[in-house]
């Protein structure tokens, strides 16, 4: 009997939709009123949604909730929470994982085990689907729902992860980094995938897969025929008799009802709401088979083309349906809406709980492990295997390709004869995408999420999975029992899970926090006590700026380098306290500039010492001033501060989380740290600090045979040797503790505190100590000592008995064209002796000053060794004086105070 379309009366079609409209109601609002209606259905953490729906009780966690243990807190976030009301941050910075979890059961429940074990157990953010439906198909949805992915086997989200270095967050496209169960309908695409180098790893998932055609056993009892292939291909007519086509809900109203469902019926209990209308079972809907236009066998025209009715899979899942039955020449044809005329997952389910609750006749392409199986195990409506031939190498190496399955072209779909045998059991698969492993091994140690590897072992065998299956069909088989029966296997299974789980996994996490022990209070005092030495030695200085051992020493090149010793210091104050923004960028500015400031000003003072003993050599005036001091040290410094100002405005210094690997690979210590996201500004500033100390000890070195009347370049080499010294000591510090943070800043703290300590003393302490003679002072010193022994000799000349030879000394100016000699002449009749030393002043010197050149002339017997030996004496002590002028020529040098007095005062040694 065939059924012609029924026009619905406009009256009846209002009181349908209101009875249909009142059925949703009732049934929408019936699962809770408040949370206790909840807590009493699903436990605790469940709460009444204002959708009249209870909640997820796992949304916080599967084991915290399954299995309370201290271990077992609130889960890791992920991308899908907006805030941390019910998971926690992670401490470990591991990259986000997407799991596809593909359109059916199984599928979901790998996708489901893998998120949970690795948010629970290693701390790992993971989430499931294709991206736009992550929020949704996660194990922790807010609602009880679980939703089929629009797409059975996402290749091109995988190759979207590879383009995107394995970061899915950067785009709202499709893109999964793991399709965890892939089956052999798929092997020539994943083959292809992995030759192309879109695949890392393609693994069994420790599932073994069965596919074929299957009957209900009421079925295999009414008609024996059907369950080989041999009986199904015999008779044509039959098929189409026994196997009916099954009838949408919607359908069934249209054409079927008497009433068009607006009274019920023994098959439907009312016409459909919207989301119902394509439904072959449901609530209030039993199922209907009936015998359509193409189970018609009669007339000439249908006698060869009629067909009965098989269930087909979606062309994307490994089905040879329509190869299978038509090259086996079995009289069965899918009639669903799908490409190949499939139907969907859930469609299938609703066709044979339809047919079970009907006991209509029915076939259908079907796969085990499932929960489907699992619910109708036992029962009359239990699967049966119909056997067709037996599979084969060849035959499985002829199948259609995955593409021509889809193709629209039924010819196309059909693909080759050769391809159309049974299917055999076989190992399903997880499929990897290759920026899952790259981005893995990119990863420091520290940083080294365990995830590839947790994936790349996982496996859970067909018992395993058949544990699941029965948990979530005998719960309801709904979203919440099929997370409890997840959750339950997991909780049970730890053990199992533990063994997927890399080497020194799951870290331990530990933060460090030491600004408050004893060593950092330490640094904050030595930094304290270079900080009050540099103020007390600058108030030193200034107070006795006008003795002659700092006027000498340029008093005002003190106090350069005394500034670029307190900005060092407040920068080893910071040191030694815990950062933040401003400190970091603060420790730079300091650091570098304060050496700037107090290393240049020593360059160009070693500089001018080494030039002074150069032109003494060879007779020529050496000058430089304070401009030249004050310009190359702001010059410098200037250049120092447009790149620290570059630096901080591009990418400054800033507090930022550093994790460290412990010896024992497994504890992850946190500590925090100045650091700028490019470690090339850093590098710039040691080899600028490098460069300026380098510079001083090369010029400190060549000066280390200056004649020891210039103690100054003694000095300042010492504190030049200091700083190299404890520069070496930083870089090395730099270097072994570069991840340990702490230990670094507190490192600086101390050396930079050490180095300026032992500068200030070494240079500047014994000017500090000595008495605060004037200049004055020292000049009349230099006069009336230099005149006592210039009359000494005379008289001594005087004294002599006169059966010795006479000896008489006079003091003249005896002028060369390039320079001025200091002669003492032995004037005696048999010999005369020269005794000369070379001056680099441009002035006579007067003779109550020991002016110069000068001549002492006198006579004597070259046997009278007495006189001689008194005679060395006295130039001895001529050459003591010296030392006094040459100290004060070398301030004079350097542009220091009273220039005219010195130049009109000086003698040997003026530069």
């Amino acid at each position: 009997m065939t059924h012609e379309h029924y026009r619905i009366p406009a009256m009846s079609k209002v009181l349908v939709v209101l009875i249909g409209i009142l059925h949703f109601v009732a049934s929408a609002s019936a699962e809770c009123l408040t949370d206790t209606d909840c807590m009493e259905g699903y436990g605790a953490g469940s709460t009444c949604l204002p959708s009249g729906q209870c909640s997820n009780p796992f949304i916080d966690g599967c084991l915290k909730r399954i299995d309370p243990k201290p271990e077992h807190s609130k889960r890791h976030c992920n991308s899908d929470d907006t805030d941390e009301t019910n998971c926690r941050v992670s401490p470990f910075n591991y990259p986000e994982i997407r799991v596809h979890n593909q359109n059916w059961v199984v599928a979901i429940f790998f996708s489901w085990i893998i998120q949970v074990s690795l948010m629970e157990l290693l701390d790992v953010p993971v989430t499931i689907g294709l991206g736009d439906d992550s929020m949704k198909s996660s194990f922790y949805y807010i609602e009880n729902a679980m939703p089929y992915s629009k797409s059975s086997y996402a290749w091109d989200a995988l190759q979207k992860a590879n383009e995107l270095g394995g970061n899915c967050l950067l785009t709202d496209e499709d893109c999964a980094h793991v399709i965890p169960d892939v089956w052999l309908g798929q092997q020539k695409k994943y083959d292809q995938e992995y030759v192309d180098g879109q695949l890392d790893y393609l693994g069994g998932n420790g599932q073994v897969g069965k596919v074929g055609w299957y009957i209900p056993k009421f079925t295999a009892r009414r008609h024996p025929f059907s369950i080989t292939h041999m009986g199904l291909s015999q008779d044509r007519h039959r098929l189409a008799e026994v196997f009916k086509r099954p009838t949408t809900w919607a359908d069934y109203c249209h054409e079927v009802s008497a009433s068009n469902c607006s009274s019920p019926d023994e098959v439907a209990a009312s016409y459909p709401l919207e989301a119902n209308m394509g439904k072959y079972f449901g609530d209030g809907f039993i199922g209907h088979f009936r015998a359509t236009e193409e189970n018609n066998c009669t007339g000439a025209a249908n006698n060869d083309t009629c067909t009965g009715h098989i269930v087909g899979a979606p062309c994307s899942w490994s089905t040879f349906l329509e190869s299978q039955a038509y090259w086996n020449n079995i009289a069965l044809a899918s009639s669903g809406n799908l490409v190949n005329r499939g139907y969907t997952y859930s469609e299938m389910i609703q066709i044979w709980n339809a047919a079970n609750a009907t006991k209509s006749d029915v076939m259908m392409w079907w796969y085990e492990p499932d929960a489907l199986l699992e619910q109708y195990k036992s029962s009359d409506a239990e699967f049966t295997k119909v056997h067709l031939p037996s599979p084969s190498l060849q035959c499985l190496e002829a199948r259609a390709a995955p593409d021509d399955r889809c193709d629209t072209n039924p010819i196309v779909r059909l693909g080759d004869k050769a391809g159309s045998c049974d299917n055999h059991p076989h190992v399903t698969k997880k499929a990897i995408a290759r920026s899952l492993r790259d981005s893995a091994l990119m990863e420091s140690a520290e940083d080294q999420s365990p995830a590839y590897s947790f994936i790349r072992n996982f496996a859970i065998d067909d018992l395993e999975i058949s544990t699941i299956l029965q948990h979530f069909v005998a719960n309801g088989g709904t979203g919440y029992a099929a997370r409890e029966a997840v959750c339950a296997w997991i909780a049970n299974n730890t053990d199992a899970l533990q063994s997927f789980i890399p080497p020194n996994h799951p870290r331990v996490f530990q933060s460090r926090d030491d600004n408050g022990e004893a060593v950092s209070v330490v640094a904050r005092f030595v930094a304290g006590l270079a900080l009050v030495y540099v103020l007390v030695s600058s108030a030193i200085t200034f107070k006795k700026r006008k003795a002659a051992v700092f006027v000498y020493s340029q008093v005002q090149f003190i106090f350069v380098v005394l500034f670029g010793l307190f900005l060092v210091a407040i920068g080893a104050v910071l040191y030694a306290f815990e950062p933040n923004d401003t400190i970091c960028m603060l420790r730079v500015w300091l650091v570098s500039l304060g050496y700037t400031f107090e290393l240049v000003p020593l360059i160009i003072k070693v500089t001018a010492l080494n030039r002074v003993m150069s032109a003494s050599r060879r007779m020529r005036r050496v000058k430089i001033n304070l401009t030249q001091l004050y310009s190359s040290v702001l010059a410098l410094s200037g250049i120092v501060a447009v790149y620290l100002i570059v630096w901080t405005a591009v990418d400054p210094s800033k507090v930022t989380e550093v994790v460290r690997l412990e010896d024992d690979s497994v504890t992850i210590t946190s500590q925090y740290g100045c650091r700028s996201e490019s470690g090339y500004w850093r590098t710039a500033f040691n080899l600028w600090d490098g460069i300026l100390v380098l510079w001083c000890s090369t010029l400190a070195f060549q000066s280390r045979n200056t004649k020891e009347e210039f103690n100054e370049s003694k000095s300042l080499g010492m504190m030049i040797y200091s700083h190299f010294v404890f520069s070496i000591l930083r870089m090395i510090v730099s270097e072994i503790f570069e991840e340990d943070v702490y230990t670094n800043s507190l490192a600086n703290s101390y050396l930079l505190s050490l180095d300026i300590i032992v500068g200030v003393t070494v240079y500047l302490l014994p000017k500090m100590v000595m008495p605060s003679h004037s200049v004055r002072s020292v000049k009349k010193l230099q006069t009336g000592t230099l005149s006592t022994a210039t009359r000494e000799m005379e008289e001594e000349t005087k004294r002599t008995p006169s059966s010795m030879p006479s000896y008489h000394s006079t003091f003249s100016t005896h002028s060369q064209e390039n320079s001025k000699e200091l002669s003492i002449e032995d004037s005696s009749e048999s010999s005369v002796h020269y005794w000369t030393k070379s001056c680099a002043s441009d002035k006579p010197i007067s003779s109550s000053s020991l002016a110069g050149p000068r001549k002492v002339k006198f006579k004597t017997d070259v046997d009278n060794n007495e006189l001689q030996e008194k005679l060395m004496q006295k130039d001895k002590e001529l050459e003591a004086l010296k030392l006094v002028v040459r100290e004060m020529v070398v301030g004079s040098a350097l542009g220091g105070e009273d220039n005219k007095s010195s130049d009109n005062g000086s003698g040997c040694g003026h530069a």
